[in-house]
């Protein structure tokens, strides 16, 4: 019973977003489903763990992407244990391409242990855990996530209601959900800029997400209207960086912060094509860091 679990997948259609890859909100769907799988596996599935009074949240999530994935592309996916201490632990995971081994996307996620009745975080049994402690495991590179003030000035919002699809069988938001908010408030600023999906694709241009690091930090619930607040941390003639925080229009409460490295591609080649002068020097415009 090997602790780092690998399983096997095809990219379904109904995955593959307008640009005709795996979207970034589908990856983090698939950690979870993977993650699940392994749990089963070493003892500590969704029946244990309800047995026990427990469930798990992911707290934080980062991504990097280096090569996309298709429609009906095989890909292994492979999960492992970094840490854990008391309440909190690290997994990583790395996405390989199965027929070339060629790798297509690795991470990390922060994962807290939650007690059913208390709503805080709890120590799950000892025994159960050590089945996933690997001696030595492989890290893989991440950051902390930084803090980051909103400028209003210098930033876009917009408000986007919770819809009863977006919610899991905890009754919030799932956290996959969350970069694809992330995603859409980017797409808002670009259509803000001049630069609408459709105006991109014209153009033959597809924008690409390179990395991903979200951050949660309260659950939204059916219902909720959120406050996308999105702005530029860095720009160059190739690529950008942008700032996505969410918050709850009612409370301002803080629901979670997304930050997405981006670039553009040429649909048909894939090559990395520059920025249009428009495109860039809207985006500057944002950029809180100047």
């Amino acid at each position: 019973m090997s602790k780092i679990f690998t399983r096997t997948y095809r990219a379904r259609y109904s995955d593959i977003n307008a640009n005709e890859q795996l979207a970034p909100a589908d990856f983090a769907r698939y950690i979870v489903d993977t993650a699940y799988d392994w749990a089963e596996i070493l003892g500590l599935g969704v029946k244990v763990s309800e047995e026990l009074g427990l469930y798990w949240i992911v707290r934080e999530t980062e991504i990097q992407f280096f090569e996309s994935l298709h429609f009906m592309e095989e890909f292994d996916f492979t999960i492992w244990m970094v840490e854990w201490k008391r309440v909190r632990g690290t997994r990583a995971f790395v996405v390989k391409h199965k027929s070339n081994g060629v790798t297509i996307a690795q991470g990390v996620q922060q994962i807290a242990c939650m007690d059913s009745n208390t709503q805080r975080p709890t120590s799950p049994p000892e025994d159960l855990i050590n089945n996933f402690r690997v001696d030595a495991p492989q890290e893989v590179p991440s950051q902390r996530f930084p803090r980051i003030p909103a400028l209003a000035e210098k930033s876009l919002t917009f408000q986007l209601k919770v819809a009863w699809q977006d919610v899991d069988t905890f009754d919030m938001v799932n956290n996959a959900v969350y970069i694809a908010y992330a995603e859409e408030a980017v797409t808002q600023l670009f259509a803000t800029a001049g630069w609408s999906p459709m105006e991109l694709k014209t153009h033959r241009l597809a924008r690409v997400i390179r990395r991903l690091h979200i951050q949660y930090q309260t659950p939204a619930v059916w219902g909720d209207t959120l406050n996308l607040t999105v702005f530029s941390l860095q720009l160059d003639a190739m690529r950008g960086s942008l700032y996505v925080d969410m918050r709850r229009a009612t409370d301002r409460a803080a629901i979670a912060s997304c930050i997405l490295d981006w670039g553009l591609i040429d649909r048909g080649s894939g090559e990395v094509h520059a920025l249009p002068e428009s495109l860039a020097s809207a985006l500057m415009n944002t950029i809180i860091n100047d």
